[in-house]
């Protein structure tokens, strides 16, 4: 007798493409428009290697990538790294690492968010549109942010089919977006820009007269705040529920997203400090006009208003779909935990859609309470701290797979044969540990920052609230661990 085939809850529907396009949309967005240019005004003793840093950022991130494609190949589900860990190491551990890494990328949409506010209304100002001002006020930073997460938050409820065709689309309009930042970036002559500058401003932007000596440290904490704009390709996994043939498709799609960002970001970072160079950078931020070192504010002196004023209202467009793969990522933990028995039940339950609602639901009002407080408090949950939470999982998810290779209980495991029968899992798991626990000593401990903004305090709170998360749903189900013996269904 056949046994009966499975019900699934979620709906799988997604090809190779959409799952490319996810992730890069989830990359390509503040990280390149902001955190790239910016990074000159935090470590100036970068200098002119930003574009150098990101590219080394990104064939370090290869060696994330062999291991996230392996354990997609192994255990394609929608918890991605959270049901990895678990299943290879320990759940409370994986519980309380993943809760700290999903509550900084809820954090991180109610940023974005804000930071959507921003560049929109900026755009709208440089095209002559009044009512930009209004967009900068708190009030306007506010409904600005609240409007892109509610509207994304609709498209995730109408079903995954619609947020594959809108990536999809997205990936596109990122693409042309980034061709036409090069062709700007590459025709400005650092000359014209440093001309146009100095017009704005009236300073006086000069050259060093000694360059420094290249500076270790600078480019190793530059390389690690690049790991957030490369942040997508953790998040890539979570549609492994949602794909076709995941076992196949998302290892592919992993690699294939990793090449796309590396070209992509390597070739817009080098175009931006190409026509804006690295010192006239530094000193803009040092002299309080930081807005004209983000991608539309150097494009804005090197391109004709016109054309400055189109491609402003894109990157605002491109910052704010941001949030669209963030959301997939944060709704799919949620829906993996309830599948574990570590929240309620019906954060697991599916729509007619077959989309997650209350998965979705509880990410978009937190990410709402997060933009409040960037709105009217400031900016709490930091970049590092973000970089550090990606950083953390990669070690996490390197130990994992070094356990399953190695450790002789795990030989009979169903989800060990990938890493057992690569030759390359050790040293890739090594090289990973070694590069993470580099990257996270950059920049664990920042200069002159309160303690509140610390990564270690910041991290440090949100693993208390996990291990009291993990702690109740023990008391309710004293059998928990029991759950991880087998994976989830989906």
């Amino acid at each position: 007798m056949t046994a009966p085939s499975p019900t699934y809850r979620l709906d799988k529907s997604l090809g190779l493409f959409a799952i490319v396009a996810s992730a890069v949309t989830q990359e390509y967005g503040a990280g390149i428009n902001f955190i790239v240019p910016q990074s000159i005004g935090v470590y100036p003793g970068i200098a002119n290697l930003v574009p150098l840093a990101m590219f080394a950022t990104g064939m370090v991130i290869f060696l994330k990538v062999f291991l996230y494609a392996r354990f997609s190949e192994a255990m394609p589900r929608a918890g991605s790294s959270y049901v990895w860990t678990v299943r290879a190491l320990n759940l409370p551990f994986g519980f309380i690492l993943h809760f700290v890494w999903w509550a900084s990328i809820t954090a991180a949409m109610g940023f974005i968010a804000f930071a959507f506010g921003t560049f929109l209304g900026n755009a709208l100002i440089a095209a002559g549109i009044a009512g930009g001002h209004a967009i900068l006020t708190p009030p306007g930073h506010l409904i600005a942010g609240l409007a892109a997460l509610w509207i994304i938050y609709a498209i995730h409820v109408a079903g995954i089919r619609d947020y594959g065709r809108l990536v999809t689309i997205l990936l596109i309009l990122v693409a042309l977006t980034a061709i036409a930042v090069c062709v700007i970036g590459f025709a400005t002559s650092p000359a014209a820009f440093v001309r146009a500058a100095s017009a704005r401003t009236g300073l006086t932007l000069a050259p060093p007269a000694h360059p420094a000596p290249f500076d270790l440290h600078a480019f190793l904490a530059v390389c690690t705040l690049f790991i957030f704009a490369y942040g997508g390709l953790s998040g890539a996994p979570a549609l492994s529920g949602e794909a076709r043939d995941a076992a196949h498709t998302m290892p592919r799609g992993i690699l294939f997203a990793w090449i796309t960002s590396v070209v992509l970001f390597t070739l817009v970072s080098a175009a931006l400090l190409h026509a804006a160079p690295w010192w006239a950078a530094a000193a803009l931020i040092a002299q309080k006009h930081a807005a004209l070192v983000t991608a539309p504010g150097i494009l804005g002196l090197a391109a004709p208003h016109a054309v400055a004023a189109i491609i402003g209202l894109v990157i605002a467009l491109i910052v704010g779909k941001t949030l669209a793969p963030q959301m997939v990522v944060t709704s799919r933990m949620v829906f993996a935990w309830a599948e574990d028995g570590l929240l309620p039940p019906v954060f697991a339950e599916t729509s007619h859609r077959r989309a997650p609602v209350a998965a979705l639901t509880l990410t978009v009002v937190l990410a709402s309470l997060f933009l409040i407080q960037a709105t009217y408090i400031g900016w709490a949950f930091g970049v590092v701290a973000r970089s550090i939470t990606i950083l953390l999982v990669w070690l996490a998810v390197a130990i994992a797979a070094l356990n399953l290779r190695l450790n002789p209980r795990l030989r009979s495991s169903p989800w060990s044969e990938p890493f057992r029968r690569s030759l390359f899992t050790i040293p890739i798991a090594l090289l990973s540990i070694v590069v993470t626990i580099a990257f996270i000593r950059s920049v664990i401990i920042l200069p002159h920052t309160p303690f509140y903004v610390q990564p270690l305090f910041q991290g440090g709170v949100m693993a208390l609230i996990g291990a009291a998360l993990y702690l109740r749903a023990r008391a309710i189900h004293p059998d928990l661990a029991a759950t991880t013996a087998t994976l989830p269904l989906e």
